[in-house]
Order: structure tokens, then sequence, then C-alpha cells
């Protein structure tokens, strides 16, 4: 019987073959191992360099908006300024009080608008009252800024009473002590979690009447358009107040004294607003000066808040300047808010009087069926409802 010999060189050629063919693979997902790493890199650089390249445009245009609006600033300070405006009376037939439209610029627009910051009632202003003079509002044997924010909170529709105007006087005096038994002081806030400081100083910021005792933060955000805080004591410009405010200046007038000043203006002189007023009381013009005195009215501004939205590219800048005018040159900004509005967020420049009853619940009762409201922002322009024109 012969026996098959096996052959060396057979086996030898298969095994160098077998092994040829896993070298193969091996290189061969080595190679695909090394173009994913090498694509996921590359990938990775053009991600971080779009990034990079994205950030930059931004920061640009942030920065080009930026200095947009402090050119817009500049014009609106020039246009304010003493050789191109009356500063003997502000009214809205001055062209400060135009809307500013959508001007145009290299890849974005500017708009915006200039308002009279002592058509408002100036928290600050109860901050030259004493225990005699607050008596003498109270008793109603006198007639000031005490009364008128009382009578202002009634117009809105608060629940007042004394204490609403001594806890912002005692806030605001640099003593320790209650200027009536239902103001606040150091010891009144100190039982407060946490306690609370008394500024004992003027404000600069009307949202501090959220720390005062009996105000919260959603009674200054519903007073928002009626309330500001200036660096000093202001009368009400009656050239530009709002309804509610001649309302709260009518004292026991009512509807009769707004429909006259109204009626009336623009007034360029007191004189002439006293007048006017005496046609009608015919209690006589002295008698009307003591009612009305001139540091509580007015008919001309020294403070102005510049509101603007500028949008460049993916960047959209808010601004608020506020601005103080003194008899000469141009007026100086004081203070300047700057906000970078999110990218989807919704805002409206101008609205009307029902635009403002519409929107003042967004968030609460309303229905969010409409996307815009989800994602509403507070309106640059906080104009006053009505207050550039005589329909009420």
């Amino acid at each position: 019987m012969l026996k098959m010999k096996n052959n060396p060189s057979r086996t030898i050629s298969t095994t160098t073959t077998e092994s040829r063919s896993r070298q193969r693979g091996v290189a061969l997902l080595a190679t695909l191992i090394l173009t994913l790493a090498v694509t996921i890199i590359l990938g990775n650089i053009f991600y971080r360099h779009q990034i990079e390249v994205s950030q930059a445009a931004g920061s640009l245009h942030s920065d080009q908006a930026l200095l947009l609006a402090i050119s817009a600033e500049s014009w609106a300070r020039d246009l304010l300024s003493a050789e191109n405006d009356e500063v003997r009376s502000d009214h809205f037939e001055e062209d400060w009080a135009q809307a500013i439209p959508f001007l145009p610029v290299d890849g974005g627009t500017v708009a915006g608008c200039i308002t009279d910051l002592q058509s408002r009632f100036n928290l600050n202003s109860l901050s030259s009252y004493t225990i005699s003079s607050l008596n003498k509002e109270i008793n109603g044997t006198a007639f000031g800024h005490a009364r008128v924010w009382e009578n202002l909170l009634v117009q809105l529709d608060y629940m007042t009473d004394p204490s609403k105007a001594a806890v912002i006087i005692d806030w605001l005096d640099k003593d320790d002590s209650t200027i009536t038994p239902s103001g606040a002081e150091r010891a009144e806030y100190s039982i407060y979690e946490p306690p609370r400081f008394p500024h004992n100083n003027m404000i600069a910021d009307s949202g501090e009447l959220a720390a005062m005792a009996g105000y919260s933060l959603r009674d200054v955000q519903r007073l928002s358009p009626w309330i500001t805080a200036l660096p000093a004591v202001t009368a009400v410009n009656i050239n530009t107040a709002s309804v509610e405010m001649l309302h709260a200046l009518s004292d026991d007038m009512g509807m009769e004294f707004v429909d006259i000043v109204v009626a009336g203006r623009p007034f360029y002189t007191t004189n002439e607003f006293y007048a006017e007023i005496n046609q009608y009381l015919m209690i006589g013009e002295p008698q009307i000066k003591l009612r009305w005195p001139i540091g509580l009215v007015d008919v001309k501004t020294a403070f102005f808040q510049l509101n603007l939205e500028v949008t460049l590219g993916q960047s959209r800048l808010q601004v608020k300047s506020i601005m103080r005018r003194l008899r000469r040159g141009s007026p100086t900004v004081i203070s300047r808010e700057i906000t970078v509005v999110p990218a989807g967020v919704q805002t409206l420049l101008f609205r009307s009087s029902s635009d403002d009853q519409d929107e003042a619940n967004i968030g609460a009762d309303t229905d969010d069926s409409d996307d815009d409201k989800k994602y509403y922002m507070q309106p640059l322009c906080e104009a006053i409802p009505n207050n550039n024109n005589d329909e009420y």
C-alpha cells in the first residue's frame, strides 16, 4: 500500500498566503481607522473654525452696533442742544418728540425715540419733605408731590393711604426717624428676611421702589410707565404729562382739569398755563399759583431718555441713555443701559394704548397660542399711552 507523503513546500506556501492575507486585512483596518481619525480631526477643525468665524463676526457686529448707538446718541444730544431746541418750553410739537423711523444702515437698521422723563412722577421729588410739609398735605391744606403720588396710585386703581408716600420719604431722607407713624426706617426693615437697609439718599433707579415697605416688584412693573428716579427734585411737565399724570395733578378737579390742559397745550410759559386755568376757575392767578406751584408743575424739561434699538447682522442692541440738559450747550449723558437682545426674541418699538392693555398681562392670563407673545420683550420706547396726542 502506497503512502502519500506531505509536501513541505506546499504547507509553507499556504501558511505564507494566509499570513499575507491577514496582514493585508490588518493594514486595511488600520488605514480605515486612520482615515476615520483624520476625518474626525479635520471635521473638528472646520467646526471650530466656523464657530470662531461666527464669534468673530458677532463680536464685530456688536462693536459696530454699539458705535452706531453712540453716534445716534450724539445726534440726539445735538437735537436737544440749546442751539437746536427752545429750552424754555418742551412739548410734543418739537423735533425731539418725533419717533426716529427705521433708518437703514449698511447691514442693519436703527430705530428709537426720545421720551420726556419729567412727564412722569419722579420718586426723588419726595426727598425734600419734612414732617410739617407732609402733614400739611395729609390734612389737605397744601398740594404737592406727596398728594400727586397718592392721586396717581388712586388713578391706577391702587389701594392707598398716607403710608404710601411716607415710606418713600423715609427711604430717601438721611435720618433714622420715621416721618409719620406709618413710615418705615431701619428698625422696621430689620425684621425683614433678609433684612433691608434704607438708602437714606436719592435713589438711582425706580426699581428700588420694590424694596420699600408696602411695594412689590409687581407694583414697580405696573407703575414703570409713570415713574422715574432722577438725580434732583423735579416738576412735572404739563405739556408732556400723560392723562393719568394730569388726573393726579388735578386733585379734586378731575376730568375738567385734564380737558383744560389737553385743549390748551402746548404752553410756552407757566403763566400761560395759570391764565388758562384761571379762565375756567375764576379764582385769581395768585390762588392758582399756590395750588400748582412752580416746583410742582412746569413747561420745560431737563431730563430726557433716548431709547434705541440697533440691528446689525445677527447683533441686536437696545440702548437707553438718560440725558440731562442745562440752559446752555448739549445735554450730558448721565447714565447708559445696554441690553443684548437674544436671537428670536420679538420686540415692539411702538404701540397704541389698546396694545398696552392687551400686552400688560402677557405670560399670565393670555392665550399662548401666539408664538410672538411667548417671546415678547418690554418695548423699547416705553411711551405713556397716548402721550403725544389729545385723544383719550
